[in-house]
């Protein structure tokens, strides 16, 4: 009976330390695109399975009508994509009277990969700044 209880113990130490390392691992990206007609990548293509929280942009007080199209690749498939209109957007009451997306939540689940990017090509140049919240499990 010690016996069976040592090796359950010996076990329990080797697979504790595996389970709290497997944990999901959350992620932070931030990513500026002022170029125009240029792509730039707010998460580079990971490997592994997650969960896309949300998204947040910022754009200038003096925009004029620049916008951003995210490109979503999601387990390698073919990309679909939104645009952001500043001009759908509330406008911040103190500081530059930057317009605000807010964090937009997404809940996208990947299996084997994820990548975003950011896309100005015919939306007009403004220094946009976006920022996004994912899981790796």
């Amino acid at each position: 009976m010690k016996t069976k209880k040592l090796w359950l113990a010996l076990v329990l130490c080797v697979l504790v330390p595996a389970v709290a390392h497997a944990a999901a691992s959350p992620k932070y990206n931030a990513a500026t695109i002022f170029t125009s007609n240029s792509t730039v990548t707010l998460i580079p293509s990971t490997n592994g399975s997650g969960t896309l929280s949300g998204i947040n942009c910022i754009f200038p007080s003096n925009a004029s009508g620049a916008s951003v199209k995210v490109i979503f690749t999601v387990d390698g498939a073919a990309s679909t994509n939104f645009i952001i209109d500043p001009t759908n957007l509330e406008r911040e009451d103190s500081g530059g009277g930057q317009f605000v997306s807010g964090w937009l939540p997404f809940h996208l689940g990947f299996s084997s990969s994820l990548q975003v990017q950011l896309n100005n090509t015919s939306l007009g140049t403004a220094n946009i700044n976006c920022w996004a919240t994912w899981v790796l499990n």
